[in-house]
Order: structure tokens, then sequence, then C-alpha cells
């Protein structure tokens, strides 16, 4: 892959027509239409900017995508959240109604639109551009199916049911109000598009530009997506055969358990582990990780999360905590300290996929399989990276699910998968194990509210958030989503 120069006032126009409409309605794009198709798909460059414009907008998407993969987890305690993040506190909270402005699916749509707009016109700047090759056509086409599915993820697990976008809404053609498709029907339309964008994706590194082949994506993170909707579905073995076409590959490894080696997976980011992370880059105006505006510093790990490392834990980063995986430029073991990041370096990338979650994703699906033991020894080959020590093979699958997700818990610790993980070990079985989630909402509850929320935490619908009641106003087809409908 080949280092782009990108016209980031392209981009921003671009990002400015596609999201004038965001106060409105999410699929009403008309106006731009001879802008879109006389404008900006003549040239190569002009499919480059619309993909830099995916990118750009999929990375305002991800402290949102943060939040929700936290707020209503154990990790955090959010009581200190203020000012413009009260939205999210009363979420944190379980006070959760459709008119809150943060149970917000828009951004995840305007992404997805933007892609849908690639894998559109993109095809037709071939005829125009002698210089735009099909092979990189099909990447940026692999790579527009690849945002637009991870999108489609955290649609599906934050709101349960979504509507299916698969056309841009600058065609005259597409139906705007479309109605909610369930959970299994996009997760099984996306993983379709993604099995093709699997064969049409780069799959070479590109070692002078680590954030080229980290921060986009190939054919790898591709896979990685693929296995994640597999263990959601609960189709073990289709997930464990895509987990290792990432291993058999040879290109990913473990960070060294060298403190000051394994620190690199977050200063700098893009260490041989990453699969695939957003990029931030303070050297680029609007850059800057939106972790660091006031939300960082209202941060406190829980009482759980307290319970769960032990002091010779890496991953803790000694007094520092696990989130100093944002806050800091190092850490040294010996002395428990580390150097803070400076104004400048308030960039740490978002980590979506890395070689630990491909492992401990793995060992899930072989212990769901009856391999308690082979899911343990990967369970074990994680932890030991960072502790030192290990664990004994559970002697069931219900003590194995427990240790597993305990692990996952202290291995991506602040890094949005929380929430996600919990609905996910729920879920199993027909949400057989939906205990996990209950004793976390109503921990800490009001001794009076107990016995009401008590008997609205029995409804799973409740773990989704509700459909935000504009978009109900302007899309006559959707239906709230049953737990707020009463």
């Amino acid at each position: 892959m080949q280092k782009t120069k990108i016209n980031f006032r392209i981009v921003l126009l671009i990002l400015a027509l596609f999201s004038s409409s965001a106060c409105n309605d999410w699929l009403t794009l008309e106006p731009e239409n001879a802008l879109v198709r006389e404008e900006f798909w003549n040239s190569k460059e002009d499919v480059e900017s619309v993909v830099a414009a995916m990118y750009d907008s999929f990375r305002g998407n991800a402290l949102s995508s943060f939040l929700y993969g936290e707020i209503r987890g154990d990790m955090f305690n959010f009581q200190y959240l203020s000012g413009d993040w009260t939205g999210f506190k009363r979420i944190a909270n379980n006070d959760i109604t459709s008119t809150n402005s943060e149970v917000k699916w828009d951004i995840y749509y305007e992404t997805i639109n933007l892609a849908n707009t690639i894998l559109q016109f993109a095809p037709t700047v071939l005829d125009k551009d002698k210089t735009f090759t099909t092979e990189t056509l099909n990447a940026y086409k692999a790579e527009a199916m690849f945002i637009r599915s991870l999108c489609y993820f955290y649609l599906v697990r934050t709101w349960k049911d979504v509507p299916l976008v698969s056309q841009a809404t600058s065609s005259d053609t597409v139906q705007i109000y479309l109605a909610k498709k369930t959970e299994y029907e996009v997760i099984e339309a996306v993983i379709k598009d993604l099995k093709v964008a699997e064969g049409l994706a780069f799959k070479n590194q590109n070692y002078n530009y680590p954030e080229l082949f980290r921060g986009h994506a190939n054919k790898y993170s591709i896979q990685a997506l693929i296995a994640d909707m597999y263990l959601w579905t609960e189709k073990y073995q289709e997930s464990l055969e895509y987990c290792d076409k990432i291993i058999n590959a040879g290109i990913y490894t473990l960070q060294s358990s060298e403190t000051w080696l394994w620190y690199e997976l977050y200063y700098p980011g893009n260490s041989g582990e990453s699969i695939f992370e957003i990029q931030f880059n303070d050297r680029f105006d609007r850059q800057e990780n939106p972790l660091y505006k006031n939300l960082l510093n209202m941060l406190r790990a829980s009482p759980y999360a307290g319970e769960i490392f032990q002091l010779i834990d890496t991953r803790l980063c000694g007094a520092n905590g696990f989130i100093w995986k944002y806050k800091g430029s190092n850490y040294a073991i010996s002395s428990r300290e580390g150097i803070p990041r400076t104004s400048n370096e308030r960039d740490a990338n978002f980590i979506y996929y890395r070689y630990a979650d491909i492992l401990l994703m793995k060992a899930e699906a072989l212990g769901e399989l009856g391999a308690l033991n082979e899911g343990t020894a990967l369970i074990n080959e994680v932890i030991q990276r960072a502790a030192l020590v290990s664990i004994p093979t559970p002697s069931n699958l219900t003590d194995f699910r427990d240790v597993l997700l305990e692990e996952r818990a202290r291995e991506f610790a602040g890094e949005g998968k929380r929430w996600f993980d919990l609905i996910r070990f729920a879920k199993k079985d027909q949400f057989a194990n939906k205990q996990i989630i209950m004793d976390i909402l109503l921990e800490g509850a009001d001794i009076l509210e107990l016995p009401s929320l008590r008997a609205r935490v029995l409804d799973t619908m409740g773990y989704y958030l509700p459909i935000m009641e504009r978009d109900l106003l302007y899309n006559p087809n959707l239906i709230q989503n049953s737990y707020y409908d009463k």
C-alpha cells in the first residue's frame, strides 16, 4: 500500500455535506446528488478523499463507541461525570430515555452512508482515470465494507434490531424510511459482505508507514471482525476457523512482557500486536483523541476493577492504574511510575482489535466446543505475558466462562469492550446467564427502588438502548425497542 497524500480541505467539505442534515434526519441527503456525482468522482484523488472522509467520520464515532462499551459495565465509576457528560451519566445510572441526546445512532449511519457512497460511485472512476487501478478500487471497496460492517456491529450490540442501509442515500431511488431488521439478519448480511471484502483487501504490510496497515482495513482486520461476529451469534466453529486464519498468517504476536515494550501497545501504538486501531495524530487538525476533553480526568476505576488485578500485573500500571494507557507515555514497573503525556501527545489511538483479542476469542470458541484444556492454554498465554502466573483448567464450562470473562476484563480494561462482553456472555443459551448483567445493574441501586428495578432488569431488551425519539418522529416505519415502549 502506498502512502497517500489527502487534501484534508476536501475531506472536511465532504464531511460537512454528509453531516449537514444530521439535525433533521440521518437518511435525507438528497441535495448533494449533483455535487457528489459530478465533482467528487472523476479521479483517484476524489476516491481517496472520500475514503479519508469515511475514516474521519468513523474517528468521530470513537468516543461514543468507547462509552457505549463501558458506560453500563463494571470497570469504571461514572459518578464524577458532569457538564457535557451528564447524558452519559444518566445512562450509567440506568436512567435511560429516548429523549437523552446520547442515545443517537445517526453518528454510525453517517459513516455508513459515506461507505455506501464509496461502494456505489468509486467504480465509475475506473473509466475516467487510467491511473486508478482495479486492485486499488477493490482495496477501497474492502475498506468501505469493513467500516460499514463495524458500524453495524456497534449498532446491533447497542440497539439490537436496526435498519439495514446498503445504498448511498444520495441516490434518487433509495428508500428513505426503512424498518428495522433483526440483529441476526443484519449480522448475516454483514458477514456475507465481509467475506467478499476478505478477498479484495490489502494483505501486505507497509513497514515504512505502519499506521496505513494497522489503521486501515485489511484482510486480517476483516477476519477479526468476522470471528467476533460469529462469537456474538454463538457460531463457535466458524469463529474458531477465522481466528486460526489470523494466527496462522504469522504476522501478529503478543507484545513482550518487558514493561516498556508492552506499553508500546498504547504509546506510540501501531505495535506488532495491533490488527486495527483508529488513528489520532496531533500533527493534524482535529485529530486529538476526544478522551482528553475533560472526560479522562473524570474516569475512576470501579471497586471491581481494583479487585481483579494482581499487583504484579503489568496491565495495572502500578499505582497509575489501567487508565494510564491513555494518560502516560511510558511505564517503569521498577518505580511504579511513568511519564505523563504532554499537551501535544493527547492522541492515543483507539484499539479495536489486537492479537490478544484473537487468542481470547479462540479460547472462548474452544471452551464452548468442549475443549477446556486448549482454551485455558490460550488464556494462560495472555495472562503469562502480563502477570507471569497461570491458572488451572476449570472443571466445567460455567467456571471456564467466569475465568475468561474476568481475564478479558483485565486485558481490555478501559478499551471499550466490557459491556459488549457482558452482553455476549449473558445472552449465551438464550440469556441463560443474564444474572451477570442483573447483578451489575442492581448494584448500588436505592433500596426503595430495588423491587421495581429488579422486575425491570429481567427484561433483556433493557440491556440495549432505546431508539431516539427524534428518529421515531421522522421515520414512521421505526418501532421503539419494547422495553422503552411501556
